[in-house]
């Protein structure tokens, strides 16, 4: 999931005319373009070129300050702290544009490099005590005028890991580039940092290499010494998390890129193969498919370690398989897109195996909704796709739910806020388009539908078959069986952000959709100092279904939503998760009950289109691998184990018993009767193949049971 984040605007303008005929995009737009052209005012009055107080102060800037004691920063905070930079200054500061440095993040991180980013600036802003309103004239659409005296002159300095986690932490390339240091302090006379790997401070020279080798996982904290030209000092921080030391590397790679597409261009991907023991080659295939990455930032070893929750892909492994990842450049293309990049991966597979043995799919969130379509595609055009089994695990097969509220929430608080721009944006590409049950773009008038792309979807699967029917359909899922609610009742409070001050009140509240009565589903309020007009929205949503808090798989939104740092007030969740995947969705239930009971239904069967399901009790996280749905995964991807072909032999005074090995058996029971058939409730267990005993004079019959435990 994505975080959602606050967004705030304290203006500080003043203008001669009736204020209450001016929007506040419309003022926004005017110091877009005063700040573009450069007019109105000299930079004698603001020789830093940057006014803080053109911008919303959400980053909390002045915790990193440059001093000794300043603040950790994460990668998230600074991209929001240049970002406000770039837009308080009154002329260029080089600073790239947030979705420039998220892309370049995203480039970097599939590389498994490491880039350092440097802010260092001088700023000016209002004094405390300081009557704001009288700071700066603003006529005509221009700032004609600044009271100089009543501003100071604050610095900034700050440096973050454009990737800040890394699964390789035995050998960390790091580099700063003179490109990537911004700055109007003039030139940089040394760097040295600490990378927190026990060697302490040590010069870095621009643009080269830095090997760090780390001895140990954690958090780490990475200090930075910026010297000036000018002899002034000053120190940044920030996070920087080992994961892994040396996680395991694919055995190969595989670059993917999809015969056709919906129209546009064909959507690319990777397959990371991991071969099983004694493999050279990919041989037995199990099939694992990418969910829904709004960042696209999972790759390889994010992917590896969600995977193998409870060590399944070691176990399969183990067993003789070789484990297939299938990783989406972009995740939030089409479905159709991605489901076209997952049919490319089955014919490349059955091409480099023969087709020897039959192929297991898992469909991971998104990827058990393109693996349907791409099997679903295939048949219906007599493609053969030599799939066995599929998987489909928390999928939405008819539809995922985020909370209305929190989408109106992320809409209304995006203008100043990147990461709830960011949340904004990735609402409005097309997969989350196709799979969300209500979207804020298409709930205009107070009911709550979903996008037209969704049903367009759903009629698009019906028109080609809707299922495959020639492998065996299997859903593990993640939502209660048992009509459990999520934590909370319809209608109830999620949010609640509610702060008042002489300068600002702000209400940034959201509440779950109800199944009986209209309800306020978000309510916002910007309540800025004169003259700035006032911005709100509250958005009512008439009786619906309550997906919010329907039994299915769970996501923390507003608990990672509380966990932002607002500079103003607390964001607080009152329920941390909500439904994200409905268990009637993810076992795709010819039903419209969000709370029928799946553990009741005695025709279970007849309800929906898999051969076979499973259900834990309670709701669980999105795709959780547990003890007891491990054990489900296996069951299903090794399916019934053959039974082994013993021999017997005799030498001297032992009895030697010998027996195949079993594709899937990690175990083997011996039982032994004295009467044929008649087998007793005890026996040995053994991991190998052959087995010796003392001849007696009632030796009696033997039996070898294969099992995978």
């Amino acid at each position: 999931m994505f975080k959602l984040c606050k967004y705030l605007l304290i203006g500080v303008f003043m203008w001669a005319g009736a204020a209450s005929s001016t929007t506040l995009r419309e003022l926004k737009n005017s110091l877009t373009e005063y700040r573009a052209s450069k007019i109105a005012i000299s930079q004698d009055p603001l020789p830093m070129g940057i006014f803080y107080d053109l911008v919303a102060p959400l980053s909390g800037i002045e915790r990193f300050d440059g001093r000794d004691d300043a603040a950790e920063i994460s990668t998230r905070t600074w991209i929001q702290a240049s970002h406000e930079l770039r837009r308080a200054s009154l002329f260029d500061t080089r600073i790239p544009a947030q979705e420039q440095l998220r892309n370049r993040s995203q480039v970097a991180h599939a590389q498994g490099t490491y880039p350092l980013v440097v802010l260092l600036f001088d700023y000016q802003r209002t004094r405390d005590g300081v009557d704001k309103d009288q700071v700066i004239a603003y006529e005509n659409g221009a700032v004609t005028n600044v009271l100089t005296s009543s501003l100071e002159t604050d610095q900034v300095a700050a440096a973050a890991v454009l990737n800040e986690w890394t699964y390789h932490g035995s050998d960390v390339t790091f580099r700063l580039d003179a490109a990537d240091i911004y700055s109007n302090m003039g030139k940089l006379a040394g760097v040295e940092m600490d990378f927190d790997d026990g060697q302490g401070m040590r010069s870095v020279a621009l643009n080269q290499d830095l090997h760090v080798v780390y001895p140990e996982t954690g958090m780490k904290t990475i200090t930075s010494k910026f010297e000036m030209n000018d002899g002034r000092i000053f120190t940044g921080r920030t996070r920087f998390d080992v994961r892994h030391l040396d996680a395991p590397p694919p055995s190969e790679t595989w670059n993917l890129t999809a015969s056709h597409s919906t129209g546009g261009t064909p959507a690319t991907g990777e397959a990371y193969i991991l071969y099983a023991p004694g493999h050279t080659q990919v041989t037995r295939p199990v099939v694992l498919v990418e969910g829904l990455d709004l960042t696209n930032t999972l790759n390889w070893d994010e992917l590896y370690d969600l995977m193998n929750q409870q060590n399944l892909i070691e176990t399969l492994r183990q067993t003789g398989f070789d484990a297939v990842v299938l990783n989406y450049d972009n995740s939030t293309i089409m479905v159709q897109d991605n489901a076209f990049l997952v049919q490319e991966l089955i014919e490349e597979l059955n091409s480099a195996t023969g087709a020897i043995y039959p192929l297991v799919m898992v469909g991971t969130s998104l990827g058990g909704l393109t693996t349907r379509y791409a099997l679903t595609y295939m048949e219906n055009h007599s493609l053969p796709h030599n799939v066995g089994t599929f998987i489909s695990v928390d999928s939405p097969q008819n539809g995922a739910n985020i909370p209305i509220g929190i989408q109106y929430w992320a809409d209304f608080f995006s203008g100043e806020s990147t990461d709830a721009a960011e949340a904004r944006d990735a609402l409005l590409t097309p997969a989350p388009r196709q799979l969300l049950l209500y979207h804020f773009s298409s709930s205009s008038g107070g009911v709550a539908n979903p996008d037209p792309m969704e049903p367009a979807l759903q009629n698009e699967l019906a028109s080609i078959g809707d299922y495959p029917t020639q492998p065996r359909l299997v859903s593990v899922i993640n939502g209660s069986g048992t009509q459990q609610n999520s934590g909370f009742l319809p209608g109830a409070q999620l949010i609640q952000w509610v702060y008042n001050s002489f300068l600002v009140d702000i209400r940034g509240n959201v509440w779950a959709v109800s199944n009986t009565a209209n309800t306020r589903v978000m309510q916002g309020l910007i309540d800025l100092i004169w003259p700035l007009p006032d911005e709100s929205r509250d958005v009512y949503i008439q009786p619906c279904l309550p997906w919010d808090n329907a039994p299915g798989g769970l996501t923390p939104t507003m608990a990672e939503l509380a966990a932002v740092d607002a500079p103003y007030g607390d964001i607080v969740a009152l329920h941390d998760e909500h439904c994200f995947i409905p268990t009637i969705s993810s076992l795709d239930l010819s039903v419209s009950d969000p709370f029928f009971d799946v553990a009741g239904a005695t025709n279970l069967y007849d309800l929906t289109p898999f051969d076979q399901v499973y259900y834990p009790v309670a709701n669980q996280e999105h795709v959780e691998i547990t003890p007891e749905n491990a054990q489900w995964y296996l069951t299903e991807i090794l399916g019934p184990l053959e039974q082994p072909y013993l021999t017997i032999a005799v030498s001297g005074d032992s009895l030697y018993l010998n027996w195949t090995s079993v594709f899937g058996a990690n175990n083997y029971r011996v039982y032994h009767s004295l009467e044929s058939g008649n087998w007793p409730e005890t026996f040995d267990t053994t991991s190998g193949t052959n087995w010796t005993i003392p001849i007696s004079d009632e030796i009696g019959f033997f039996r070898i049971i294969a099992e995978h435990n």
